[in-house]
Parts: C-alpha cells; structure tokens; sequence
C-alpha cells in the first residue's frame, strides 16, 4: 500500500423495498462476496440493523482511490446498482471518505 496516498472509506445505509428484503439481503450478501476479491479492497463489511432489519449498512475501506475507482467497475456491483431502485426503498446513501493517518507526528 502507497502510504502517500489516502485510504478512501465508503459507508452506505440503505433499506429494502417492502417485500424485497429477502432479496436485497441475498444481493448484499454476494455483493460482498465478489467486492472482497477485489484488489486494494482491505475491508468490505456488511451490517444489518438491530432495530430495523430491512436496513443496511456496508462499511468499506480501499488501498487509494484508483482502487475504488477500479472496484465500481465490478460486475456484480453493476448488476447491484442497475437493480437497486426495485430492491432498495429511497435513495441510498453513499458517503465518501479519506481515513485520517493519526500516527506520529513530529
């Protein structure tokens, strides 16, 4: 990993479509299967909410932003996202981050 350059984070909340819960846990779920093969992926994490099972939430971190970039590419995310307004309630929420390098300063 290139330490010059940022780690991008992603975090994602999305809540299935009533009636498709089912549907868009089992698309979540190779979603993550197929992202974790990825390369720069270092997480890809899938969590349902406590308090309301059709929520969701995908935690994602990637070596640089190329690596992202190179990750949106991925076929199964594509097929994901071209079906996502007949599996997801709403708009998702994606939001982009860089992780903060808090190690020694001088």
């Amino acid at each position: 990993m290139n330490m010059a350059e940022p780690v991008v984070v992603v975090a994602a909340f999305l809540r299935g479509r009533a009636g498709k819960e089912k549907e868009l846990a089992g698309r979540l779920q190779a979603l993550v299967l197929a992202a974790r093969s990825d390369p720069g992926v270092m997480t890809y994490d899938l969590h349902r909410s406590t308090q309301d099972p059709a929520s969701w939430f995908l935690y994602e971190r990637y070596e640089s932003q190329e690596h992202f970039d190179k990750h949106r590419q991925n076929p199964v995310l594509r097929n994901f996202l071209a079906d996502a307004t007949t599996l997801v309630d709403a708009k998702m929420d994606i939001r982009l981050y860089t992780m903060e390098n808090l190690g020694s300063q001088e």
